[in-house]
C-alpha cells in the first residue's frame, strides 16, 4: 500500500499524454486506448477536486463557441455534410477535452513534468539510436514487427514499440524517438528545450544538453533552424543589451544556414523538388498507388497544394476532415503543419492558438522581443511537421500563464533592459 502511494500520478499522466501526442503508437491509434486514458485523467481530476465549477464553465464556454463556429463554417460557408460536422465534434471531445483535463490536473506543474518525462524518453531514444548506428537495425525492426502493435502510420518499413519508432531503410541513421519520424521527434524536443529554459532561468544545464543532442540526432533541417532561434533567445536574455556582438551572431547564423548543405542547400533543393512534384502529380499517383501509399508531398508543395485547393476557405478553415476533400483527385499525404492547421481550423483558429502560446511565453520572458523568438521557433517546427493539432501544442491554450519568472528577468515591462 505504501509503495502504491509513492506512485507519481502526475508523471504517469504526463507520460501517457506525450504518447498520445506522439501520434505514432497503439495508444494514439486506438480510440479505446485514447478514451480510456481520458477517463483515467478525468477520474484523477475529480478525485483530487481539481475539476472546479470555474473549470467546467471555461471548457463549457469554449465548447459552445467552438461548436457554433464549426456549424456555421461546415454548413453555411463550406456547404459540407453531417459527417464533417461530426468529425469536428469528435475532435473537440478527443483532442481538446483531453488537453484541457491534462492542463487542469497539472496546472503550473505541467512544464516541469513535460520536461522531466521528455528527458527520460530522450535518453531511452539514445540507446535505441546507438543500436541503429552499430548495425542492429534489423533486430530493432524484427522485435517491433514481432510485437505487431497497431499504428496509423502506413509508410512501408514503419514499426514501433510505443517508446521508440523506426522506419527501416528510411531512417536508418536518424533518431525518431517515440514520435512518428525524426523531424517530428525534433519538434517535441524543441518544445521541451524551450520549457526547460523557462524553468531553469535559461541555463544550459544537463537537461538542455540532452535535448540539444537529441535534436542533433534527428538530422532535421527545420529542427536545426528552430534550435538556432532558441539558442539566440537564450543569448539575448543573457545579454539583453543589443550590441555589435548580437549583429555578428545573426550574421554568422545566416552564413551557417547558407553554407551548411543540411540547411540552406537542402532548403533550396527541397523547394525546387517540391515545385517539380506539383507538376507531375499524375505520374506520382501511379507510382505510389503501386506501393499502396499516398503521395508524400513535402513542406513547400504541401503548402501550395492546400492553398490552391482551399484558397479563401483557409480564413475559417475547411474542416478537421479536410483530407477527404483534398484527396478527391489525388491521394496526398501532407507534411506542412501550419497549412494543415489552417485547413482544419483556419486563420482564425491559428491566430487564437498563437495568441495563447505568446501569452504563455510572455509570462516568463516578459519582453515581446523574446516572445517573437519563441513564436518563430514554433512556426519553424510547425512548418516542417503537422503537429499544431496535437495535444503537445494545443495545451498552450489551457496552460496557466502564471509561470515561475526567472529572477534575472524580474524587471518592469515598460523599462528598457
Amino acid at each position: 500500500m505504501n509503495s502504491f502511494k509513492k506512485i507519481d500520478i502526475y508523471y504517469i499522466i504526463t507520460f501517457l499524454f506525450l504518447l498520445l501526442s506522439a501520434n505514432s503508437n497503439i495508444l494514439s491509434a486506438s480510440d479505446i486506448c485514447w478514451f480510456s486514458i481520458l477517463a483515467l485523467m478525468l477520474i484523477v481530476a475529480i478525485s483530487k477536486k481539481q475539476l472546479t465549477i470555474k473549470n467546467i464553465r471555461t471548457i463549457g464556454l469554449f465548447s459552445i463557441i467552438y461548436l457554433v463556429l464549426v456549424v456555421i463554417r461546415d454548413f453555411v460557408v463550406n456547404d459540407l455534410g453531417t459527417e464533417f460536422l461530426l468529425s469536428d465534434g469528435f475532435f473537440l471531445v478527443k483532442y481538446i477535452f483531453l488537453t484541457f483535463i491534462y492542463c487542469t490536473i497539472l496546472k503550473e506543474k505541467a512544464a516541469y513534468y513535460l520536461v522531466r518525462v521528455m528527458v527520460h524518453l530522450t535518453i531511452l531514444s539514445f540507446f535505441f539510436f546507438f543500436c541503429q548506428l552499430i548495425g542492429l537495425n534489423d533486430y530493432i525492426y524484427r522485435f517491433s514487427m514481432a510485437l505487431n502493435l497497431k499504428s496509423d502510420n502506413t509508410i512501408p518499413g514503419y514499426t514501433n514499440f510505443i517508446i521508440f519508432t523506426f522506419t527501416k531503410g528510411l531512417h536508418d541513421y536518424r533518431n525518431s524517438g517515440f514520435v512518428w519520424e525524426p523531424g517530428s521527434f525534433g519538434c517535441f524536443l524543441t518544445i521541451a528545450l524551450l520549457l526547460n529554459f523557462f524553468l531553469n532561468k535559461f541555463k544550459i544545464d544537463k537537461k538542455a544538453i540532452i535535448f540539444i543532442i537529441g535534436i542533433i540526432t534527428t538530422l532535421s533541417t527545420t529542427d536545426y533552424l528552430a534550435l538556432l532561434i532558441v539558442l539566440f533567445l537564450v543569448y539575448r536574455i543573457k545579454v539583453p543589451k543589443f550590441s555589435w556582438v548580437s549583429v555578428l551572431i545573426v550574421l554568422v547564423a545566416a552564413a551557417i544556414i547558407i553554407i551548411v548543405p543540411l540547411l540552406g542547400e537542402k532548403i533550396a533543393d527541397s523547394y525546387y523538388e517540391d515545385m517539380d512534384d506539383l507538376n507531375r502529380l499524375k505520374y506520382l499517383e501511379i507510382f505510389y498507388r503501386h506501393k499502396h501509399m499516398q503521395i508524400p508531398l513535402n513542406r513547400f508543395s504541401s503548402m501550395v497544394y492546400i492553398f490552391d485547393t482551399f484558397n479563401w476557405h483557409l480564413i475559417l478553415g475547411e474542416t478537421n476532415k479536410y483530407n477527404v476533400i483534398l484527396n478527391r483527385v489525388y491521394s496526398i499525404n501532407i507534411s506542412n503543419g501550419i497549412f494543415d492547421f489552417l485547413a482544419k481550423f483556419g486563420l482564425v483558429g491559428f491566430a487564437y492558438l498563437l495568441y495563447h502560446y505568446a501569452k504563455f511565453c510572455l509570462a516568463t520572458v516578459l519582453k515581446w522581443e523574446y516572445v517573437f523568438y519563441c513564436v518563430v521557433a514554433l512556426l519553424i517546427i510547425g512548418f516542417g511537421e503537422p503537429l499544431f493539432f496535437l495535444p503537445i501544442v494545443l495545451m498552450f491554450i489551457f496552460l496557466p500563464t502564471k509561470q515561475l519568472i526567472p529572477e534575472t528577468l524580474r524587471k518592469p515591462r515598460g523599462k528598457a533592459s
